[in-house]
């Protein structure tokens, strides 16, 4: 097996990255979790990160947000940086969030929305958290209302367990092949994380193979 870096933005990307290094299934399984401060802080550790990815895998995963596309948002953050193969530099269109609704057969059930309310296509959606948010707070099962939605006259955006219900959802129930026939960008991210499983393959055969 190979040791793989993961380093994303809160802990809800955190558990959509451990489920894509699980699904990969190409020899890799995730040896240090870094992050969970927001994309400022990945954007400032993205130097440290690439000197790490010249010896050790490193699966970055951000959101798009509200940059217009993600060679733009790599643009910006690289700069005159050059990326090694051992780094995987990925971006959720527009939010993680798409990628979880992308899975509709599986949200639905876990939300309890009807699955003709579910986006086809979430990553055209300008917000999907908001989106998501609508989703519960209409149709959302009483369990998941109350981790999910803030508490009725607080000014938080979601609710406290907000994070750590959706990553039940991501590590349970989330259909990784379903929400790739939906969202390109999570299509994309699971190939190259499988061509990355696969060089990390070739590169321990050819060093077992050196007399």
């Amino acid at each position: 097996m190979t040791g793989i870096y993961i380093a994303t933005e809160d802990a809800l990307s955190e558990a959509v990255a451990d489920r894509l290094v699980a699904e990969t299934n190409q020899g890799l399984c995730v040896a240090v979790r870094l992050g969970r401060r927001g994309n400022s802080y990945l954007r400032k550790k993205l130097p440290e990160l690439v000197r790490t990815a010249k010896a050790i895998p490193v699966l970055l995963l951000t959101d798009l947000d509200r940059i217009d596309c993600p060679p733009t948002l790599l643009a910006n953050w690289r700069g005159e940086q050059i990326m090694p193969s051992g780094m995987l530099f990925r971006v959720a269109v527009r939010e993680i969030e798409a990628w979880l609704l992308a899975d509709r057969e599986g949200f639905a059930e876990f939300c309890g929305a009807p699955l003709d309310k579910l986006p086809e296509r979430p990553e055209l959606l300008a917000d999907p958290k908001k989106t998501l948010l609508d989703l519960v707070r209409r149709y959302g099962k009483r369990v998941i209302k109350a981790g999910i939605l803030p508490e009725r006259g607080s000014t938080a955006k979601v609710g406290f367990m907000y994070n750590q219900t959706l990553a039940g959802f991501v590590s349970d129930s989330w259909s990784v092949v379903r929400a790739a026939r939906n969202a390109d960008s999570l299509g994309r991210t699971c190939r190259r994380l499988d061509e990355l499983g696969k060089r990390c393959n070739e590169q321990g055969s050819m060093k077992k193979e050196i007399p």
